[in-house]
């Protein structure tokens, strides 16, 4: 019941965030039932359509009734205003004169369609006792779960991590990225790979396989110590583009959080900002990389504590998106 939760903090704090998006939304609804009411108003006044509205009745009142009743319009109009209002978590838009989408979704990461980027530290080490509880990479191994009749290998899910990205890293992509030495973590040597490094991997998340990115965006100073700063960030979303465009993706829609910014320990930059960064040199790089949606995951807890603006970074994708030059 917690992401219920959220969701009903979410929705309150929503009214409590766009007062004055409401109340434009109800004046527009009300004035257009207002508008509405009038025409079947004059449409009712045709003795035929008049007699066939009054035939109809349920439970004794009948349809004329609730045509000529200006309030069940204003309700109905009001409605419309608090759902609509209710939708501001998602937003979807072409990039014009393309059939690229950008949209922004606020919701559990892994409830999205697509191939997801995870963002990693730059040993790709995934044992607990190194990167902590919180992170999405940390969400995602917890959440490793075989389907149905598809035998498990004997390993906890931080070793089948561990092999899975192994195996990857050995791409000549990444070796390509490899630094010279090691660094010794929990009792474990681990290779060391430049910001910006990917590893496309697949797990089966919640029972249902899935395509993710590793994105190293953060160091591992020692264990549950990950350090990353504005310059590396931004370097390494500039390295993801570069290297999609190059290696494209598995999958033709690409969902990204706000990377480096949770427990990867980001000092110098705000959610906003490599929201920002996320979305612009996405619209920049869209033409060269074989992606036809992107979608920007908010954390809904993000949201909630002030760190992300959602009716700015909706404001900016419009920008992005009506202005592509």
């Amino acid at each position: 019941s917690m992401p219920q939760m959220s969701n009903i903090k979410v929705f309150f704090k929503n009214f409590t965030a766009g007062r004055k998006a409401l109340f434009k939304r109800m004046g527009i609804y009300l004035a257009s039932s207002l508008a509405v009411f009038e025409a079947a108003n004059i449409f009712l006044e045709d003795g035929a359509v008049g007699q066939w509205c009054e035939a109809v009745s349920l439970g004794g009142i009948t349809l004329k009734s609730v045509l000529t009743n200006v309030l069940v319009y204003l309700g109905v109009g009001a409605i419309i205003a608090l759902l609509r209002q209710s939708s501001f978590a998602h937003y979807c838009m072409n990039i014009v004169g393309t059939d690229v989408k950008i949209e922004i979704s606020m919701s559990d990461i892994f409830s999205n369609k697509g191939e997801i980027v995870v963002p990693c530290n730059t040993t790709f080490s995934g044992r607990k006792q190194v990167i902590g509880g919180k992170s999405i990479q940390t969400q995602m191994t917890n959440r490793i779960c075989f389907p149905k009749g598809e035998e498990a290998p004997n390993v906890s899910n931080d070793e089948y991590f561990e092999q899975t990205v192994d195996h990857a890293l050995q791409r000549p992509e990444c070796q390509a990225r490899k630094l010279s030495g090691q660094k010794e973590l929990a009792g474990k040597l681990y290779d060391i790979f430049r910001y910006g490094t990917m590893a496309p991997v697949s797990f089966p998340v919640d029972g249902k396989p899935r395509n993710v990115i590793l994105l190293a965006v953060a160091e591992m100073l020692e264990p549950n110590k990950p350090k990353t700063d504005g310059q590396h960030l931004m370097k390494s979303i500039d390295d993801m583009w570069e290297q999609i465009a190059h290696n494209r993706t598995r999958e033709q829609t690409l969902v990204v959080p706000i990377l480096g910014t949770g427990s990867a320990g980001i000092t110098d930059k705000p959610q906003q900002t490599v929201a920002r960064y996320i979305l612009r040199t996405f619209a920049d790089n869209a033409h060269r990389l074989g992606i036809r949606k992107l979608i920007l995951s908010v954390y809904p807890q993000d949201y909630l504590d002030d760190k992300i603006n959602l009716e700015e970074l909706r404001c900016y994708a419009d920008y992005l998106c009506r202005f592509p030059d």
